[in-house]
């Protein structure tokens, strides 16, 4: 009986001692940054945090905003005129010379890959119209449409200014946005670029400044800073497993080791799990008035969300739909909103549609029902 009763405790103490080994917990992760989050990109849906609300210095992450302005607002193509300002900027460069011509696309290489102080300030005095300010003011309503409240820009690259700050959680957001764009995905993957340089025997070779590219599985993105104030910044992003992570790490004294913490903890803890299918049938609603008396509604979107195994019970979906829908009904109408919760916190939500039409009855519709109920 004593020797089952120690091989009983022996299998347990292996278990727990087995679990300890591959659960790291958030409270003991092991980062060195101030503040830190960790986002899934498509539902926004914090994965870890460590004070991601207080406002901190950015430093060249700023870029991350400068880029996906940029993009939203000239062509790839459009050749850009260097002025003597952009040259001169100081900080990080990748060389710039006043009068030389480069388009938008090779700046936005110069600027993401190598972190060009001077690549920033061309782009935003081109998409300007010449006005720097007017391109800062660009990215601040950029900034607040995406719902990054605690973020104030004061210029284009990143160099410290008293109001020029960010958080954890709006950099993350800001982020999620830009990377939703294939141009921005395109550059801030990119390991090495070659890029013109007039007048010289050579073109300028940009490799980049993310080392995580390399050296981390999955890693596709995005923008390291330094300034005295903002300390070592990094916002880092990986794709494993159908899942896009983002992770933000601002003033820290290892940014590669605290990025790998982050996104580790992200991978190992949740799992991509799809709640509803694109087009999935949902449920009908009456039809008032129409040809016909009710129409079937759907899902628009996939909706995926990153949970923890335990959470798989604790899903909820809400259907938000009327009881009935006046005629005439138009096909893909946007009819209702289908919203996914976990633990009571809101996670997605997705668009309910329709895929037919629905004509309103006419006189002529009526008369015939009436003959066809009466006489048929």
């Amino acid at each position: 009986m004593k020797n089952l009763i120690k091989k009983i405790l022996f299998f347990i103490f292996i278990f727990i001692f087995i679990l300890s080994i591959q659960i790291t917990s958030a409270s003991n992760l092991n980062i060195s940054c101030e503040s830190a989050i960790v986002i899934e990109q498509n539902t926004g849906r914090i994965l870890y945090s460590k004070n991601i609300d207080r406002k901190r210095a950015m430093a060249s992450t700023t870029k991350i905003m400068t880029a996906i302005v940029a993009i939203e607002n000239g062509h790839l193509d459009d050749i850009i005129t260097i002025s003597q300002n952009a040259a001169e900027i100081e900080g990080s460069s990748i060389y710039l010379e006043a009068n030389e011509h480069l388009t938008l696309e090779e700046l936005l290489y110069g600027l993401m890959l190598r972190s060009g102080n001077d690549a920033a300030y061309a782009i935003a005095e081109y998409i300007g119209g010449g006005n720097v300010e007017k391109f800062i003011n660009m990215m601040n309503r950029k900034a607040e449409e995406i719902g990054a409240n605690n973020t104030h820009f004061m210029n284009p690259h990143g160099l410290h200014d008293k109001q020029h700050y960010t958080t954890a959680h709006d950099l993350a957001k800001i982020t999620a946005y830009a990377m939703k764009n294939e141009t921005f995905k395109k550059i801030i993957s990119t390991k090495n670029k070659t890029i013109s340089w007039e007048n010289h025997e050579w073109n300028r070779s940009l490799t980049n400044k993310n080392k995580m590219l390399w050296n981390y599985q999955g890693g596709n993105g995005v923008k390291t800073g330094y300034t005295t104030d903002a300390g070592k910044c990094f916002v880092s992003s990986a794709f494993r497993n159908n899942i896009q992570l983002i992770a933000v790490v601002l003033k820290s004294n290892d940014i590669w080791k605290d990025a790998t913490a982050l996104l580790d903890y992200g991978f190992d803890h949740y799992k991509p799990y799809k709640v509803i299918s694109k087009e999935d049938y949902l449920k009908s609603i009456s039809v008032i008035e129409g040809t016909k008396d009710r129409i079937r509604t759907y899902s628009k979107k996939d909706v995926i969300i990153p949970i923890r195994k335990e959470e798989k019970d604790k899903i909820q979906v809400k259907i938000v739909l009327p009881e009935e829908i006046q005629a005439p009904v138009m096909r893909e109408q946007i009819v209702g909103k289908l919203e996914v919760y976990v633990n009571n916190e809101k996670i997605d939500s997705t668009d309910i549609y329709v895929k037919d039409s629905i004509q309103k009855k006419s006189v002529q519709n009526m008369f015939e029902k009436f003959i066809n109920h009466w006489v048929g």
